[in-house]
């Protein structure tokens, strides 16, 4: 049929909105097209000239500062070079002094003087000073020996001015120190235990100390020392040289005096000196001698790779501006050195260039902005046009597409009223008609599927019908009425079966075999559902059958076992555990085939523990296999705990097992000594343990309590 369907304007809108939306999208490009093709035929050389002289500015500026990069670069790594190198021989004449040390003291008789330099020369002063408690007549003859050195350390002194002295402590507590400085004689002075002495020892070979004031000059320096050993490699004293850092400093700093500074960095981040840097000016950029407490993440991160003996060049920006930072560092000592220099200064005839093209690109831009206006005022008014004529043709348009989507909403609507009768007619040559024909073909799959559903649930409801009875049938023959036996006060049972399906596999059972032989036996058959059910009202037949014919618990086992082998095609088989017991006397014989251990509960110990048992082979596992009987005396009070694998295998949510140890323990806090709660108890449990998680298999327990005979 032909379906007319009711007027909406919900499709209708987004059919117009969409179309004008269109329009609105294609008029406006065209616009924006045309604009751009009048305005770029003005524009264009005025374009071309900013732009050229934008990216020649750019380009100036940009060479500009590689050329600066590659200044300071070359200029801080010669410098460092420089450094290097001095550093460096004067490690190699503390090196050879040191060696002519240990030629001096590995041979006493050897006059050191007639190694000395030019006699012509100006004498050399020396300082010496003793430590506290030496005796001035026992060192007498190895001061003179070593005084000797001065005449071979003042070729160095008066041809080196960065050299500030030789200095020289014995293990005997000698100090000498080459010139003097004009300090006291008999004041008492220890070399042994200073940094310079006991740091030369501990590395046991030539380096530097750190940065220190001069005593009498106040100027900066560094000292150079080594151990000195006589030829059976025993201390005999540290010999070194002090050094002037000023002429280093000034030299690096002449370089760039007039747009920057340099400065030493030592391996802590500690600033050496700022030799060129006012005072004021490094308190504003620094605000620190240490570098890595600036605050200033930047500078921390170029301090980093100073410290770690890198080479670089950084821009950076401090309080007083943009700077350019080259840094390299002198490996002797292992400092760094850095020169900084304004990035506003190097950069400042770039800069200024840059500014006279963007004046010029203002003075420009009014001009312009007259012909702009002037272009989008027809623009617009083409664009109000083609607008008009738009709307009108969208209107009928909506209406043309939208009325075939209205007549497929309303079949929606009818359909989900109930009408599986309807069938829409829509032909319009397009996906629309797909769509059309697709829902008439999905009614037809809806009514067949609503008659296959009720027919599979009329099955579904019959096949559960059927498990409602077998659990009933189940149940049913299970013991069920507790207590069994109100008459016998010798002994108490309880016992509950908890199945993971409407039917299960664990069977558990009790029975007098004789007036004083009882007995009780739980079981689990592999699988769960219908197939371990049936198997399990087998298995619990056999087993009860063969009891009361009064034999023994292994000889039951082994009958049983056969009778299960035989036409097994499933290969299904059942754990066990059988009891009898003499009531009498509390005898227990029992055997296992395979089952979990029973935990034995004594009178006179509050905690209980799992038996000790032979683990036996599944019943219906493999024919002819012999069983073993196994035995125990129980007391009165004394309460065995049977069950299956469904309590201490019990699963959480996260997978978890309930586990045989939080079944010993729950079991070991009881103290009520009654078997329902025992039971009632570790179900409990169980049940708070595995919260919501699904129940993985049956659980069965079976409690006996054996009370002794009564009068």
């Amino acid at each position: 049929m032909k379906y007319k369907s009711i007027t909406t304007l919900k499709i209708k809108t987004k059919l117009l909105l969409l179309t004008l939306g269109i329009t609105v999208f294609c008029t406006l490009s065209f616009s924006i097209i045309a604009y751009y093709a009048l305005y770029k035929g003005g524009k264009y050389m005025l374009d071309q000239s900013i732009h050229l002289g934008k990216e020649s500015a750019e380009k100036s500026r940009a060479t500009l500062e590689e050329q600066t990069k590659l200044n300071l670069t070359q200029l801080v790594t010669i410098q460092a070079k420089t450094a290097n190198t001095f550093f460096n021989s004067v490690r190699m004449e503390v090196d050879i002094i040191t060696k002519f040390c240990r030629f001096l003291w590995a041979n006493d008789k050897i006059d050191g003087s007639r190694y000395s330099g030019n006699k012509n020369e100006k004498e050399l002063s020396y300082l010496y000073r003793l430590a506290p408690g030496v005796d001035k007549k026992s060192v007498k003859n190895e001061f003179l020996h070593m005084r000797a050195m001065g005449d071979v350390f003042k070729p160095y002194l008066f041809n080196d001015e960065n050299l500030e002295s030789f200095f020289l402590g014995t293990q005997t507590g000698i100090n000498i120190l080459w010139p003097d400085t004009g300090g006291r004689t008999n004041k008492p002075y220890d070399p042994r235990i200073r940094p310079w002495y006991t740091d030369a020892v501990k590395r046991n070979g030539i380096g530097w100390t750190k940065i220190f004031k001069g005593a009498s000059t106040s100027r900066l320096m560094i000292a150079c020392s080594g151990p000195v050993s006589d030829n059976e490699d025993k201390l005999k004293g540290v010999i070194g040289v002090t050094v002037t850092l000023d002429k280093m400093l000034n030299v690096i700093s002449s370089q760039v005096k007039d747009i920057g500074y340099a400065f030493l960095l030592d391996q802590n981040g500690n600033v050496i000196a700022f030799p060129a840097l006012g005072h004021e000016e490094q308190k504003k950029d620094y605000g620190t001698d240490n570098l890595y407490k600036t605050g200033n993440s930047e500078l921390t991160g170029i301090v980093k790779k100073m410290v770690a003996g890198q080479k670089g060049f950084s821009k950076i920006r401090l309080n007083t501006g943009e700077k350019f930072i080259g840094y390299a560092s002198i490996k002797e000592t292992g400092w760094s050195m850095a020169v900084v220099i304004s990035a506003q200064t190097a950069l400042k005839l770039a800069d200024e260039t840059k500014k006279n093209i963007m004046d010029y690109t203002v003075a420009k831009k009014q001009s312009i902005t007259k012909l702009l206006i002037d272009i989008q005022k027809y623009v617009l008014l083409f664009f109000f046009v083609i607008l008009a004529i738009t709307i009108l043709i969208a209107v009928k348009m909506s209406d043309k597409i939208s009325q075939p989507i209205l007549d497929l909403t309303q079949g929606v609507r009818d359909v989900g009223k109930g009408n599986l009768d309807l069938s829409l007619k829509i032909e319009t040559g397009d996906e629309i008609e797909t769509l059309a024909q697709a829902f008439n073909k999905m009614i037809n799959d809806l009514k067949l599927y609503i008659k296959n559903l009720k027919e599979t649930t009329t099955a579904k409801e019959k096949i559960e019908s059927e498990l409602q009875i077998a659990t009933k049938i189940q149940a049913s023959m299970l013991p069920r009425i507790f207590p069994p036996f109100p008459q016998r006060k010798d002994f108490d049972i309880f016992a509950s079966m908890i199945p993971a399906k409407e039917v299960g596999g664990d069977l558990f059972d009790f029975f007098f075999i004789s007036e004083n032989k009882f007995c009780f036996l739980i079981g689990d058959v592999s699988g769960k559902g219908v197939p371990a059910s049936l198997f399990m009202v087998i298995a619990k037949t056999l087993i009860k059958n063969e009891a009361l014919r009064g034999i023994s618990p292994e000889d039951i086992f082994f009958n049983v076992n056969n009778a299960l082998c035989e036409d097994n095609d499933e290969s299904m088989f059942v754990t066990g555990f059988v009891c009898i017991i003499d009531l009498e006397t509390g005898q227990v014989d029992f055997s296992n085939a395979g089952h979990n251990p029973p935990l034995l509960m004594r009178i006179d110990n509050k905690e209980c523990d799992y038996i000790k048992i032979s683990p036996g082979l599944v019943l219906g596992g493999m024919p002819e296999f012999t069983y073993v009987k196994e035995s125990l005396k129980m007391t009165s009070g004394d309460i065995l705990f049977l069950y299956t694998d469904g309590v201490n295998e019990a699963m959480d949510p996260d997978n978890n097992e309930y586990t045989d140890l939080r079944l010993k323990r729950i079991l070991s806090k009881d103290e009520t000594r009654d078997v329902n709660r025992i039971v009632e108890s570790v179900n409990s449990d169980v049940n708070q343990f595995a919260k919501d998680a699904e129940q993985s298999d049956d659980i069965t327990i079976l409690t006996f309590k054996y009370n002794g005979m009564t009068s």
